[in-house]
């Protein structure tokens, strides 16, 4: 009977708080999709205003390729580094907070 040692007047307190964080959860997405269509629309803006052709040096060779593929390549790699910090970020914190609870 562990259902029982919930009050029912606890139970609508608990329910509003959980409403108030979501709503704080809802905002901040809200914000981020905000934002990442203003980036999206900045980019694009960016890319077709620079469509000429350029010389992009590697370590081992150069290449001639439109501007708007290296714009394209570089913000691709940026997001999926962004994306990997973010998950190394995430997995040393369940680490250090797993080794603290021991």
């Amino acid at each position: 009977m562990a259902n029982s040692a919930v009050s029912p007047s606890t139970a609508p307190q608990a329910s509003s708080g959980t409403r108030k964080g979501r709503k704080r959860r809802d905002d901040r997405q809200l914000g981020r999709l905000i934002a990442a269509v203003v980036a999206l629309v900045l980019l694009v803006a960016f890319v077709l205003d620079n469509s000429r052709t350029v010389t992009v040096g590697f370590v081992f060779f150069s290449t001639r390729i439109s501007l708007i593929w290296v714009l394209l390549i570089a913000a691709f790699l940026g997001a999926a580094v962004d994306r990997l910090i973010i998950l190394l970020a995430r997995r040393r914190r369940k680490r250090t907070a797993g080794s603290r609870v021991r």
